[in-house]
């Protein structure tokens, strides 16, 4: 089987690349977090020191890491992948961070010789764990069909959103920035239900039937919501993050988005209580406590 590099084996990067090794694939890993790294190797996978290592191994190395400064540092940084490029090497981004910084490393990653497409996907960490995220694709055709064999074994649904690199961000962002603004307006709706007297069963069952399902409602709502279990899962920081790059893309096109900005501040203020490492849903409690509610239970608690 192919050797595969993975840089970046955090909540999602971890199981999508035990699920490489299941499949047979030999995987060199790089990671700040030992124990995810160790971990790893007791599956089969091999440590490296650095980006230039994995490189050095793999023709084809997968990252998948937190933002934009991140991904360029382990491209382009001291010890990075650009160090050890050849004509054999691919590069497989699967990090969500700005369209244009993965357009801008695929055209270095192309000076030295080597390929570059990015792939950021969805479906959290439980899809991470079972080996169904959707994958979106920026980059030639070709070059997907390169790697589309391993991409294969992480997400049931690969999707080519253009030749571009940078297209699957883009599509991505669109995505990420839907989910964002649900959460926000699903919570304001049943706050509002609550505190006139509706219970959360009632308005569970009948708007997961209706016209007002959204994909926070039902995944979020019954995993993080009503069980007050918020961590782990998709970080508050990381949705801040992904709002703030939609909204950059939509200024680039010149589309106005109040909404998305006035959303992006409501998990500002999650942060700034301190809970950005928290499932975004932790907004709940926070939207919760200014209805004056019992975040749990929904019960008033006569504060407002």
């Amino acid at each position: 089987m192919e050797k595969l590099g993975f840089i970046g084996v955090g909540m999602m990067g971890k199981p999508m690349a035990k699920n490489l090794l299941k499949a047979g694939y030999q995987l060199t890993v790089l990671d700040l977090n030992s124990a995810a790294v160790d971990e790893l190797v007791r599956h089969g996978a091999v440590r490296a020191e650095s980006a230039a290592e994995v490189a050095g191994r793999c023709d084809t190395v997968i990252t998948m890491l937190p933002g934009s400064a991140e991904v360029e540092h382990v491209v382009c940084g001291e010890g990075g992948l650009l160090s050890a490029l050849n004509a054999d090497h691919l590069i497989v981004d699967m990090s969500t961070i700005d369209p244009l910084v993965s357009n801008r490393l695929a055209r270095e990653v192309a000076s030295g010789g080597g390929q570059m497409i990015d792939a950021p996907v969805s479906g959290g960490e439980v899809g991470a764990m079972n080996g169904t995220l959707t994958i979106m694709i920026g980059g030639p055709k070709a070059t997907l069909d390169r790697c589309r064999d391993v991409l294969a074994v992480m997400g049931g649904n690969l999707i080519h959103a253009g030749d571009e690199v940078g297209m699957g961000g883009k599509v991505k962002l669109v995505n990420n920035m839907i989910t964002g603004i649900s959460m926000i307006a699903t919570s304001e709706a049943f706050l509002t239900g609550l505190k006139a007297g509706l219970s959360m069963e009632t308005m569970v069952n009948v708007v997961s039937v209706s016209s007002g399902a959204t994909w926070p409602l039902l995944n979020h709502f019954p995993n993080t919501v009503l069980k007050n279990q918020y961590e782990p899962g998709f970080m508050l920081d990381l949705m801040y993050k992904d709002m703030g790059l939609a909204l950059g893309l939509a200024n680039d096109v010149g589309v106005p988005v109040p909404v998305g900005g006035l959303v992006r501040q409501v998990y500002q203020s999650g942060r700034a209580a301190g809970l950005g490492r928290k499932d975004f849903s932790v907004m709940w409690e926070e939207m919760a406590k200014a209805a004056g509610l019992h975040q749990s239970t929904g019960i008033d608690d006569g504060a407002s």
